[in-house]
């Protein structure tokens, strides 16, 4: 069975297109630190991923894809068995998906033979 691609409708506003677009332009420009955006309450701390928690994601992902080599299947079979597209397991694998969904991460686990599962540990103590 092969994946169906689903494209969603762009459901942003032109203004709304413009505005993040001068943004984004901004932001190549000036290249503002996570520090810079949340002083001047550009981004909301709680809803930023740090370099720690992108790392640690990628970490996992890591771990999900030596799986996948080590049982021989390929891109193409997670892509059959999941439902995702090979592009999306790919930019997984690469680290070029920054933030993916609990639901892709699941697929992805579900389609090796693993199954995802959160799990918390103690924060290092800062001094």
């Amino acid at each position: 069975m092969k994946a169906q691609r689903v494209f969603r409708a762009n459901r942003k506003m032109p203004e709304e297109r413009v505005r993040e677009k001068a943004l984004r332009e901004r932001l190549q420009k000036e290249k503002p630190s996570l520090e810079d955006l949340v002083r001047a309450g550009e981004c909301d701390p709680d809803a930023a991923m740090t370099m720690g928690m992108y790392f640690d994601v990628q970490k996992a992902l890591q771990a999900v894809k030596r799986e996948r080599d080590r049982r021989g299947l390929s891109i193409g079979d997670v892509a059959q068995r999941s439902g995702l597209d090979r592009a999306v397991i790919s930019r997984l694998e690469n680290g070029k998906q920054d933030n993916p969904t609990v639901a892709t991460l699941m697929r992805y686990a579900a389609a090796i033979g693993k199954r995802f599962l959160w799990s918390y540990e103690d924060l290092a103590r800062r001094y």
